[in-house]
């Protein structure tokens, strides 16, 4: 037997950990083959600014690193827990320079697979993203045969893969050979914490926290940096001191530790989560980092399409009744030419020396009643209307007001409307004032009928050539168009970030299976159940992919509250829906890696 057919034998009777290893380099491949498709993308390559090219490079280049660390540290975790094997080969009489030779030619085998299997995974999952775009985002995204973005992706890999056969061989064990054969069964001795970094640990979230949570407006981008800082030096310390002080607290307590099989449980959490600690702290900020890319992008697009949905009517032009009559006439005609038919309503809004605005009781209730809205009764006064989002204003309220002809009217109430624009001190008065020596102009809306939105898009464009008039939906798909390329670029790298973290988790899991089989064989023998079994496994798998989780999802929202902090805004309803899918997600990991991991571990205890 040749040494390559070694390797390859080796490598398909260890097929459970190297399986671990390939699909976590397969789906990094996967993942930049995906995103180079979109960089190369006609639509977007074609029609961006450079500015944009730029950040999609460097997202490329991000992505590109991350995959690099990603797979680089698989590895290490993967050749750390061969010591055992290592040490047999070796008493086989494998030397040093062939076990370096063997995992060289291991990684390449596997990285080629990877990146074959990578590139043909990526091709399927691409279109199906460029279909949802399309049908999610409204945005062109048409279908192509991406031949740069395979062919980047093979020279980047094989590059990648090549460079990674070479520095993981300086991680491999430097261990006596007595100390690689008794790897799996030399004991952990005892672990400890540090109370000083226990304290540090709490204390740095806390100061990190108040910071970002009190600080408001412009002021947040300069406190980012100092609270990033402490926010990751603190979780690196809540993970590998503060979370094993808490597990030694909670083994000291009888009723928590004697509990059912509760003991089993906590018997080497300590040393779990201390081994575990880099993988945790890594995930918690990964996903974290993809909590707040894609919540912020996600919920400031939201808030510009939310400022358009305040308006309340589709089409509507504003100005004298000289400027604008030329284009009602024109864009009536169009709409009649297309066979929309539609309510339409005007007002006329007049405003004083003080820029004090005016309009009539009737003329707003009409335009009330079009869109479906309250009207309001003056009862012969005078009525305050204000926006419907004060968000950032001061609400500044009259108790009068002074008509032309010298008339007081007392302003009984104020009423948020979005009516009519009410950004100002907006009046509204009877019908029966003298407003005609006043500056006017004029808003005529339109309310279609019977159109869908791509008509309503398409009649739009009418507004590129008419400034006065402004077209909501047409507008709204500009935005969502001038934003797609930079929301997607960030939402794609949240999802690989937070996938990504997943794939992290998954990997750990099936690295230390060999440990598990080996613990729950002996308490097989004495009488474990299946049921108590699988809720062992189903606590320990549920404690390893929660808790990075759990800790990523809180310095999340404090992310994105801070950043909305940035407009005077709470936490928005966007950033709970990213962080509440993000959750989904995890649990949807969890549910079906239980399930996999049970049937495997239950199957080698058995044996």
């Amino acid at each position: 037997m040749s040494f390559s057919q070694f390797v390859i034998r080796n490598t398909l009777r260890n097929k459970h950990l190297y399986m671990a290893y390939f699909l976590s380099t397969l789906f990094s491949v996967m993942v930049f083959f995906t995103f180079t498709v979109f960089a190369f993308h006609p639509a977007l390559s074609n029609g961006l600014n450079k500015n944009a090219q730029i950040g999609m490079l460097a997202a490329a280049i991000i992505i590109y690193g991350f995959a690099f660390f990603f797979v680089l540290y698989s590895m290490d975790v993967f050749i750390q827990s061969r010591k055992k094997e290592f040490g047999l080969l070796m008493i086989q009489g494998m030397s040093p320079k062939q076990l370096k030779k063997m995992v060289f030619i291991e990684n390449l085998v596997i990285g080629f697979f990877a990146t074959i299997m990578g590139s043909i995974a990526g091709i399927g999952f691409s279109q199906v993203i460029l279909w949802l775009s399309n049908k999610l985002m409204h945005v062109n995204f048409g279908f192509y045969f991406p031949l740069q973005a395979l062919v980047l992706t093979v020279i980047s890999f094989a590059v990648l893969f090549l460079a990674i056969s070479f520095f993981i061989q300086f991680r491999l064990p430097k261990l006596s050979l007595q100390e690689l054969l008794k790897a799996g069964d030399l004991g952990k001795g005892t672990i400890k914490s540090s109370p000083i970094k226990t304290i540090l640990a709490i204390l740095l979230i806390g100061v990190g926290y108040a910071i970002a949570l009190l600080v408001k407006g412009m002021l947040v981008p300069m406190v980012m940096i100092p609270v990033i800082f402490l926010v990751v030096a603190g979780t690196r310390f809540l993970f590998n001191q503060l979370s094993v002080s808490v597990i030694e607290r909670l083994k000291k307590k009888q009723s928590i530790f004697w509990k059912k099989t509760n003991m089993v449980v906590f018997s080497d959490l300590a040393f779990r989560m201390k081994d575990n600690a880099r993988s945790f702290f890594l995930v918690s900020i990964i996903s974290t980092v993809a909590f707040a890319a894609i919540g912020t992008l996600y919920g400031f697009q939201n808030m510009i399409l939310d400022g358009m949905n305040e308006i309340p009517y589709e089409f509507q032009v504003t100005g004298t009744a000289e400027e604008t009559a030329s284009v009602q006439q024109e864009f009536s005609q169009l709409l009649a030419d297309k066979g929309i038919q539609v309510d339409e309503g005007k007002l006329t809004t007049y405003t004083n020396a003080d820029h004090v605005n005016f309009v009539k009781e009737s003329e707003y209730n009409h335009l009330a009643e079009l869109v479906k809205k309250p009207t309001i009764q003056t009862e012969g006064k005078a009525v305050q209307l204000l926006p419907t989002n004060m968000v950032g204003m001061k609400e500044t309220t009259l108790n009068e007001v002074a008509l032309p002809n010298e008339t007081i009217l007392p302003v009984i109430k104020t009423e948020k409307t979005n009516v009519v624009s009410a950004y100002g001190t907006t009046i509204l008065v009877p019908d029966n004032s003298e407003l005609q020596n006043l500056e006017s102009t004029t808003t005529t809306v339109w309310q279609p009928k019977n159109a869908n939105y791509d008509e309503l898009v398409s009649i739009g464009k009418f507004q590129e050539k008419n400034v006065a008039l402004m077209a909501k939906s047409y507008s709204q798909q500009t935005i969502t168009d001038e934003y797609a390329p930079i929301l997607f670029v960030g939402i794609f790298i949240g999802i690989v970030f937070f996938v990504s973290a997943g794939s992290f988790l998954y990997f750990r899991l099936y690295s230390d299976m060999d440990v598990d089989v080996e613990k729950f064989k002996m308490i097989y023998k004495m009488g474990l159940t299946k049921k108590e079994l699988k809720k062992m496994i189903y606590q320990q798998v549920g404690i390893l992919f929660f808790t990075p989780i759990i800790v990523s999802v809180i310095h999340g929202a404090v992310a994105l509250t801070a950043m909305y902090h940035m407009f005077n805004q709470g936490m928005q309803v966007a950033g709970w829906q990213v962080l509440g899918v993000f959750i989904l997600i995890q649990i949807g990991y969890y549910l079906i890696a239980r399930v996999f991991y049970f049937k495997k571990v239950y199957r080698l205890v058995q044996i």
